[in-house]
């Protein structure tokens, strides 16, 4: 049977050009891969820049734009390729993605300066804000500056070891609820959600249904990136006592190893708190902030942090939202196994203890009687 020739010569250059910048990112990687012809205009870096900025528009903005375009870091075809699938938790896959992390050469040196962060949140599929973070502010970045005198290599030193040592955060604002001006907070328009008539859940349920949230972590060195997001909220709930805030959080579950982590598991929580008014119908955003915990909660400080980060670039992804999904539940129900267990452990050990305590009053109120 004679193959069917596809005469893709005899149309127009401009007009395939036009066809495939209304595709989405996967189907234009599909259309690379069929044949010669249409490879060269698949790899259009215009059509890949036009993808990224829609998809993400804080990529748009010049710094981003300038590193994601940079002849050393590649293209905003890798970009997209990095940052469109999600941080996937699979037990069986990461423990083979571990293995090879181990092999690997990875960047040794990450340093607060080298991160970038890209924040974009939606509402109804249209984004309500964008920005970048560069760097991490707290840390002072000795690896990059060369020390200038002895006294900023006293603050150098000493802020290197607060941010080493101490439990990482990564805020991108931090805003006070009990500040009387409001004129700080970055205010998102938003339409058809206002909290007259309805109930705390179904405002939540909404929320919920409605907002999504990325956030890009790219290493400047290397131009690799990651999207430490789960897209969808993981949780949300309304913070009665601190005017009425509404917290949702996302993130996403990354395998490490025991000599980083005991429980050889690290988890990325981004933390949205904002306001609702019912007047202007906008989100006033409080906070946005990113932090690292273990699988018991408590948080992880700047030096194995820095380590997690970069091992997130070279992480296991999906592009398949319920297996994302299904791996964050597996990972809470692992969460909570662990937390009985210790819960068991601790119970045990406290009548245990409890025993032995009454055994020795036993002992020694006998042993006085004796005496007597």
């Amino acid at each position: 049977m004679e193959r069917p020739i596809c005469h893709l010569q005899s149309m127009n250059g401009e007009l395939l050009t036009d066809i495939m910048s209304r595709v989405d990112g996967p189907a234009l990687a599909s259309v690379a891969s069929t044949c010669s012809e249409l490879r060269g205009i698949a790899r259009d870096q215009s059509l890949w820049k036009k993808l990224c900025h829609s998809r993400w528009p804080s990529t748009a903005l010049e710094e981003a734009e300038h590193l994601i375009s940079g002849s050393v870091h590649g293209c905003f075809d890798k970009f997209y390729s990095d940052a469109c699938p999600l941080v996937l938790y699979d037990e069986v896959a990461n423990a083979n993605s571990l293995k090879v992390l181990e092999c690997a050469e990875l960047n040794p040196r990450t340093s607060p300066s080298d991160l970038l962060s890209l924040i974009d949140v939606y509402y109804k599929n249209k984004c309500v804000l964008s920005r970048i973070s560069d760097g991490i502010p707290e840390a002072v970045d000795i690896f990059k500056h060369g020390l200038v005198d002895s006294s900023w290599e006293m603050i150098a030193d000493e802020r290197q070891k607060w941010f080493l040592n101490y439990p990482f955060k990564l805020e991108l604002m931090d805003l006070k609820d009990d500040e009387d001006d409001d004129d700080e907070a970055l205010a998102s328009p938003i339409s058809s959600l206002n909290e007259a008539g309805k109930s705390r859940e179904n405002l939540c349920k909404k929320l919920i249904e409605d907002l999504r949230l990325s956030w890009i972590l790219v290493d400047k060195k290397t131009g690799k990136a990651v999207n430490l997001s789960s897209w969808k909220p993981l949780s949300v709930q309304k913070n009665w006592p601190y005017h009425a805030t509404y917290v949702m959080q996302f993130g996403c579950v990354l395998p490490v190893e025991e000599s980083l982590l005991p429980q050889k598991l690290a988890r990325f929580i981004v933390t949205t708190r904002f306001k609702i008014t019912e007047r202007e119908e906008c989100l006033e955003w409080r906070e946005i902030s990113m932090r690292i915990e273990n699988i018991e909660g408590a948080h992880v400080n700047g030096r194995s942090s820095l380590m997690i980060l970069n091992k997130a670039l070279y992480s296991q992804r999906s592009t398949n939202q319920f297996k994302v999904e299904e791996g964050l539940r597996k990972y809470e129900k692992q969460k909570r196994e662990m937390m009985r267990r210790r819960e068991s452990r601790e119970a045990l050990a406290d009548r245990l203890f409890t025993f032995i305590e009454i055994t020795v009053f036993v002992i020694l109120y006998v042993a006085l009687r004796l005496l007597v």
